[in-house]
């Protein structure tokens, strides 16, 4: 069975290129987006999320790792790269940049209906985070 929508190779794509329409053209309308420091919902709090990263670490890309998946659901592993040179707002509080490079892994699931996304769940250590951000043990 194929990946709903080739999702993770068009995702990724799309992220990596900056492509934020091609990005959200994947999404639905009220696409979920839950980790562990909060929830939103809908494409405009999408491209918020995503703006931000782009801001704090502008050469970041993602490389995605499908897996197990259906029809309406994606389990993928995850490794965002990059250097933090812009500050980031996390869980209200705003990290300076480091300037240096940093390596990022996390989990997340999917869910689709018949056309886009409508949700993804991220689960990440917070500590590992803050270490990859320069911020110590967190």
């Amino acid at each position: 069975m194929q990946i709903p929508f080739n999702f993770t190779e068009r995702a990724s794509a799309a992220f990596n290129d900056r492509d934020l329409d091609a990005l959200l053209g994947l999404m639905s309308e009220d696409f979920h987006f839950a980790d562990p420091m909060g929830e939103t919902t809908g494409r405009a709090a999408t491209r918020a999320r995503e703006e931000a990263l782009f801001t704090a670490f502008p050469d970041i890309r993602v490389e995605m790792s499908p897996v197990v998946w259906n029809a309406r659901h994606l389990a993928m592993t995850a490794v965002f790269t990059g250097t933090f040179t812009g500050a980031f707002a996390m869980g209200g509080h705003l990290i300076p940049p480091s300037g240096a490079p940093f390596q990022f892994r996390f989990a997340g699931l999917f869910t689709f209906d018949d056309h886009h996304a409508t949700s993804e769940e991220v689960f990440y250590d917070r500590v590992a985070l803050m270490q990859a951000l320069g911020q110590g043990a967190g």
